[in-house]
């Protein structure tokens, strides 16, 4: 089957596995803080989104987490119409298995008194999860294993739909450059993340040596030339 005219479907697919592939190494990161692992190996089952969906409604609001519904759904569904390569078959089919249980645990735990969810296609997600998600808190139920597996798929998936971005931060990481960027304070963003102020220098320390800079005001100017924030 050709791909001719299926290109905003493709990228489509490419965004969304890759914000599946940053929320995976945010997590990683919470593991690398001493937080968790947890026990769930299997990201992309019902059991464990429906223990994910109670965590993100202590941050987002459920209208977000409808559209977020929505547009999974249809992603999954392209991903039946779009023919992936056989070289990522299991990947493929892991990422319609995640994209259509955490639309399945958010329908079933979606409070009834809201609307009925508006039609949000794949090509409305967007690649970067909420600044408010509680990472530590996902650390503490997804085991490293499964950590490692959900961002091989969607590093997979990402890089077949060739829409892989140089952007070095994680979802976590944008968020802290955000918040510094807000004039939060340091002890103010760890006690946001979860973690200790300590840990949080000691994060941000290496992140400037990632990025090859000396300080925050070189990484904030990197970050802004580049458009990741």
């Amino acid at each position: 089957m050709s791909l001719d005219g299926r290109i905003d479907d493709v990228v489509a697919i490419g965004v969304t596995a890759g914000r599946i592939r940053r929320f995976a190494e945010a997590i990683a990161q919470g593991h690398s803080f001493g937080i968790g692992p947890g026990q769930q190996d299997q990201p992309w089952s019902v059991e464990f989104q429906r223990s994910a969906v109670t965590i993100y409604t202590k941050a987002l609001p459920w209208k977000y987490l409808t559209r977020l519904s929505a547009g999974f759904e249809d992603c999954a569904s392209l991903m039946v119409t779009v023919p992936g390569p056989e070289s990522i078959a299991v990947e493929w089919l892991r990422m319609q298995q995640y994209l259509r249980s955490a639309a399945t645990a958010i329908g079933e735990q979606t409070p009834v008194e809201l609307d009925a969810a508006e039609t949000v296609s794949a090509g409305d997600i967007d690649p970067v999860t909420p600044p408010v998600m509680p990472f530590h808190l996902l650390a503490r139920e997804l085991s490293a294993v499964g950590v490692a597996d959900l961002r091989a798929t969607g590093a997979a998936v990402e890089s077949w739909a060739g829409s892989v971005d140089d952007c070095p931060l994680t979802d976590q990481e944008i968020s802290w450059l955000r918040a510094i960027v807000e004039g939060d304070r340091v002890i103010d963003i760890a006690e946001a993340s979860g973690y200790s102020e300590r840990a949080l220098y000691r994060a941000l320390s290496d992140l400037w040596d990632r990025l090859g800079v000396e300080n925050r005001h070189e990484a904030l100017a990197m970050a802004v030339k580049n458009n990741w924030l």
